[in-house]
């Protein structure tokens, strides 16, 4: 399957995981609101991170899908920067909630949440079901962070039902606090994370893949020598940049073809590699390169 079409399907599949997960929020935050529950709430805001991050990532992953010369690759920074804010968002609000609402003592959530939280929690690992098969269809890590997510909602919307199952039967009103203050911290992690990938993406950090770059020399190989090979993130995807040095006996019309072929050949490696850029040098300059090098290094 062409990397193109492995994202635009992955795409998609973010797009009606988010849809999914965005109405099934609406309806808890509607029903957190109505009953005062600060369970039920943050689990919806929660949801709402979710929702969040699905929508960014699937129209990143689109784009990627349709990547040429004229796309402006600014954007896939900016996917960047539209994650991070997504999530401050959520957690500031999410903060202000359990600063202000945070009590030891209340009346219950009601019992009917349990079997909402339940529902969730099946509808999460569906998902996460769902993730894991196509990731080792589409080999595509985002899917693969995703299903890793989904599962540990899985977990903790158990946790909720059986958080409001104790508050209910054992009048153990801590358990929900207990509950909500564990899912924060789940957030505070899942914002750490997102933050530093965000602040790579924004920043353009190199990326290192010892196997990727080895691949990516043995296609460069078949043009000239590599002198030098770096891999950028560019949000959340990888940006290739090399320069190779080959006999100046090759003509221009050799020479773009070559490099066009091996273009191609590259972003097939990997299907988050949205852009190469080659530049090429005769080997004699590359020789004055290398000599000058040796010179400063020696001074």
């Amino acid at each position: 399957m062409r990397p193109h079409i492995r994202l635009w399907i992955a795409s998609l599949y973010l797009f009606i995981m988010g849809t999914i997960s965005l109405a099934y929020t609406l309806i808890e935050l509607v029903l957190g609101v109505m009953y005062e529950s600060l369970l039920i709430i943050g689990d919806a805001l929660h949801g709402f991170m979710d929702a969040a991050i699905a929508y960014v990532s699937g129209f990143g992953l689109y784009y990627a899908s349709r990547r040429g010369r004229s796309f402006p690759w600014e954007v896939y920074r900016l996917e960047s920067l539209v994650t991070l804010l997504s999530v401050l968002a959520v957690l500031g609000f999410y903060t202000y909630m359990l600063v202000t609402s945070t009590r030891l003592e209340g009346t219950p959530t009601p019992l009917w949440a349990a079997p909402l939280f339940l529902a969730g929690a099946a509808l999460t690992y569906a998902m996460y079901v769902w993730e894991r098969r196509n990731y080792q269809t589409l080999k595509l890590t985002v899917l693969k962070a995703d299903a890793l997510h989904a599962k540990v909602d899985t977990i903790l919307s158990a946790g909720f039902a059986a958080a409001v199952c104790a508050s209910n039967f054992f009048k153990l009103f801590a358990a929900e606090m207990i509950a909500v203050i564990a899912a924060y911290c789940y957030v505070l992690y899942e914002f750490a994370r997102l933050s530093r990938d965000a602040t790579y993406g924004i920043l353009g950090v190199l990326y290192r893949d010892p196997a990727l770059e080895g691949k990516i020399r043995e296609k460069l190989l078949s043009i000239g020598k590599p002198l030098n090979l770096k891999i950028r993130r560019a949000g959340s995807f990888l940006v290739v940049y090399a320069l190779i040095a080959v006999s100046p006996e090759m003509t221009v019309g050799q020479l773009h073809v070559l490099r066009s072929r091996i273009i191609r050949s590259v972003m097939k490696l990997h299907p988050l590699v949205v852009h190469v850029d080659i530049k090429i040098i005769p080997k004699r300059k590359a020789r004055k390169r290398a000599e000058k090098q040796c010179i400063h290094a020696h001074m």
